[in-house]
């Protein structure tokens, strides 16, 4: 079974917005143990996307469509899918009395350029949109059964949730059997990783995906209908050779975790070595109730330490080292009178990505420390308790 993406629109192939649809929808297919076999992207001019759409639905069983549904002259993917299929567009009056009602809800007059939204290819089969304007829908063009959807994310999402989603599951035999496992990991390269795990014989129904997003790789075990004894190999032979670098499984959601772990106490951090990101990433889920960000280790007043930290119960400090080849990671329970003091030296791949690496090893052994877990032991990297 083939399945491809395809993106429309003259912003996303010129890069003046990123195309997180996209990403979105890969994941959530890999979730269903679908993994698409090409994505494309394509401006906004009718010949372009036609002939996309007549080329690739000759070749592919599945293709979800991104974009062009508005009401703008720009907007040329219901005309292009029905030319495509070789049909003519028909009024959809269900869709046109949806557009007048949503106007008359607001106290608007519909623009007579949104009854171009309601103009359906010949056949198409409606996908309802109760968060816009654009109804989406889909179609038979060549061999290939084809979904539209507007590129407004929430939309997107809801149409995929609400109807391609099920979609997939009754019509591709999905409902049972398939799951995907994910394993986040830090200090080890892709190739590594990937020649350890390959050097083993894994049954059919188990395949092995891998993603790197530095400073993190992914690791992802699809299961195909797997066996629990089969599931049960699997998952012992990633977490074998992993162990020395694994964060977290299945979903990444460090900051969350740290905030149930501290039963959401107040942070204090003192950060001279992330510039600020260590507290970006902790921001969404944990209380920080002051972040000190400095270009060095500054030395604070006691009376102005004690001003910062009166209200917090933790205190974390991540310092550059005085020889400025490490970083120091210091936490403090100040309610338990409890000291932790890890010193690092990463050995950061990506040289501008080392802000980011410092941080996901600072936020790393914050949550190992809190839940009384082994730190992580990166690959050429000394990572070692000096003091508790």
């Amino acid at each position: 079974m083939q399945l491809e993406i395809v993106s429309t629109g003259d912003e996303v192939i010129t890069g003046f917005i990123t195309d997180t649809n996209v990403s979105f929808l890969s994941q959530e297919l890999l979730s269903l143990g679908l993994q698409p076999y090409r994505r494309h992207t394509v401006g906004d001019r009718l010949e372009d996307i036609t002939a996309l759409l007549n080329e690739r639905s000759r070749e592919a069983d599945i293709i979800l469509v991104n974009g062009g549904l508005g009401p703008t002259s720009d907007d040329n993917t219901t005309e292009a899918a029905a030319r495509a299929a070789g049909v003519k567009q028909v009024l959809n009056e269900t869709w046109l009395e949806r557009l007048k009602a949503w106007h008359q809800a607001r106290n608007r007059q519909m623009p007579q350029s949104n009854i171009k939204q309601a103009m359906l290819p010949e056949g198409a089969v409606m996908i309802d949109n109760p968060r816009g304007t654009a109804c989406g829908f889909y179609l038979k063009i060549n061999k290939a059964t084809c979904f539209f959807t507007p590129g407004v994310p929430s939309e997107f999402k809801g149409m995929y949730f609400d109807a391609i989603k099920p979609y997939l599951i009754e019509h591709l035999g999905l409902s049972s059997g398939t799951k995907v496992r994910r394993f986040f990991s830090f200090g080890v390269s892709e190739s590594k990783i990937g020649q350890t795990l390959n050097a083993y014989s894994l049954p059919p129904s188990l395949v092995l995906g891998y993603r790197a997003a530095y400073p993190l790789i992914e690791v992802k075990l699809i299961e195909h209908n797997a066996t629990a004894a089969e599931e049960q190999q699997g998952l012992e032979i990633i977490r074998r050779e992993l162990k020395p670098y694994l964060i977290l499984e299945d979903d990444f959601n460090l900051a969350q975790r740290i905030a149930e772990l501290s039963n959401n106490e107040p942070f204090m951090i003192f950060d001279s070595a992330t510039a600020g990101v260590l507290a970006e990433q902790l921001a969404a889920h944990v209380n920080i109730e002051h972040a000190l960000i400095s270009r060095s280790d500054c030395a604070l007043s006691s009376s102005l330490r004690s001003e910062l930290t009166a209200k917090c119960r933790y205190v974390y400090t991540v310092n550059r080292s005085d020889d400025g080849n490490g970083q120091d990671f210091i936490l403090e329970d100040l309610r338990a009178g409890r000291r932790w003091h890890y010193h690092s030296s990463l050995n950061v791949t990506l040289k501008e990505k080392k802000r980011e690496a410092i941080a996901l090893t600072a936020c790393t052994l914050l949550y190992q420390t809190l839940a009384g877990l082994p730190p992580i032991q990166p690959d050429g990297a000394s990572l070692c308790l000096i003091e508790d």
